[in-house]
């Protein structure tokens, strides 16, 4: 399982996520705000085994749903533009939690880009 988080050219972040099989983009247009909330869930993943978070964007949102059994992590990630269509698939894959998690903490302390935790 791959992620990267950049900033792109709008000041958005923009995330890709890639198992092999499967690959998706999430964005988001507050940076400072995603980054805290993504790191947080990382956190609540560790200490209960469970976490969310929501990444807001200009005409809808992207839900993360964390949720670790052992040394195994389920991620999901919605779309939702509006009550009536409500929450579509955007991504879902199992990896290993511990890997999962350096990366993501990783991606937030990168070197010029306005992450949180430095």
């Amino acid at each position: 399982m791959n992620i990267t988080i950049e900033t792109d050219d709008l000041g958005r972040y923009v995330c890709t996520l890639d198992d092999g099989e499967a690959r998706a983009t999430v964005t988001a247009s507050n940076v400072p705000e995603a980054a805290e909330q993504l790191a947080q869930a990382m956190d609540d993943v560790r200490e209960t085994g469970y976490g969310e978070c929501l990444w807001d964007e200009q005409g809808g949102g992207y839900r993360w749903m964390f949720k670790r059994e052992g040394d195994r992590l389920t991620v999901a990630v919605m779309w939702c533009h509006g009550i009536i269509t409500g929450w579509q698939h955007v991504f879902r894959t199992d990896c290993e939690f511990e890997p999962f998690a350096r990366d993501v903490t990783a991606q937030l302390k990168r070197p010029g880009e306005p992450g949180v935790r430095s």
